[in-house]
């Protein structure tokens, strides 16, 4: 298999104008950031399946370059975090679930909301939401995309971390039914709730001492909110899920496990609901570590304590 190299992000060929001024422009971008560019080039020709998944995904090459993950970054923290991604799902045997997600959505969880109605947990890689994470779980209802989250794991201070760059659902009326139907099935768990408590699950199954959760300043789509084009609130729902601020302004939340609902402070009306919640999401969380268990040819990871 043929090396990764800058050029392999080009399209077209060296005779035409736009191959010349894309060419100029990643000479520059190499040039300014020689080491970070030499690491992460280092990083995806050390394995066939990196080498694969950079050239079915040429811009793959240039997340270095751009905004990733959380703005504060600068490109050499962006190359260091992104082979310590790739290093990670190396460990743990995911090469080839990577590339056959990158081609399309694979099915990880299939599960029944309260009416019976079928959900599922599929998983993405590398480019549905290219600037914000290099893993996307996505809540399906039927044919129906709900809620996704994209996340990357990461070496931070010395320890692994998960980071949640986008929790995104769908939009317009359609959307907002769909969310509503989710909830009512999810036995009022919010998908949001949900989707953001599988990566916190994933962390803590795969040894992560912490969950890094992207703030509103710090998002890698700074400039579609400059223009009014995202509107969620993350800071908000970070608030909400009690996250403490970091030095940098993003958020984070230990990885624990899921913690049982205290039955004393519930309504005894609501108390039945709230265990078939509590069930769900543990049904919901064992069946994931299961499918990525038997996606993987590293021993089982061990729980963090």
């Amino acid at each position: 298999m043929s090396s990764i190299t800058l050029q392999t992000c080009l399209s077209g060929t060296p005779l035409n104008l736009n191959y010349v001024r894309d060419a100029l422009k990643l000479r520059l971008r190499a040039w300014r950031n020689r080491r970070p560019t030499a690491e992460w080039l280092a990083m995806l020709n050390s394995h066939p399946a990196l080498r694969e998944l950079a050239l079915a995904h040429p811009r793959l090459i240039l997340k270095i370059y751009r905004p990733y993950l959380s703005h504060h970054l600068d490109c050499a923290q962006r190359a260091s975090l992104l082979a310590s991604h790739y290093r990670f799902m190396l460990e743990q045997g995911w090469g080839s679930l990577a590339l056959q997600a990158s081609r399309g959505a694979v099915p990880l969880v299939q599960f029944a909301g309260k009416s019976g109605a079928p959900y599922a947990i599929e998983l993405q890689t590398v480019w549905p939401m290219e600037r914000e994470g290099e893993l996307v779980l996505q809540l399906r209802a039927g044919q129906d995309l709900v809620y996704s989250v994209a996340f990357s794991f990461f070496q931070s201070n010395g320890q692994m971390a998960v980071g949640i760059g986008c929790i995104q659902g769908p939009q317009g009326e359609r959307g907002l039914e769909l969310n509503r139907e989710a909830t009512r099935e999810l036995h009022g768990l919010r998908p949001k709730s949900l989707m953001v408590r599988l990566v916190r699950q994933l962390g803590h199954l795969y040894g992560c001492q912490e969950m890094v959760l992207v703030s509103n300043a710090n998002r890698a789509v700074r400039h579609s909110m400059s223009k009014g084009l995202v509107l969620a609130d993350y800071d908000g729902l970070w608030q909400e899920m009690e996250a403490r601020l970091r030095p940098d302004g993003d958020f984070a939340l230990d990885c624990i496990p899921l913690p049982a609902p205290n039955m004393e402070e519930i309504p005894s009306k609501k108390r039945s609901e709230a265990r078939k919640r509590h069930e769900m999401q543990e049904d919901v969380f064992a069946a994931l570590g299961a499918a990525l268990q038997a996606a993987s040819n590293a021993p089982k990871p061990a729980r963090a304590e």
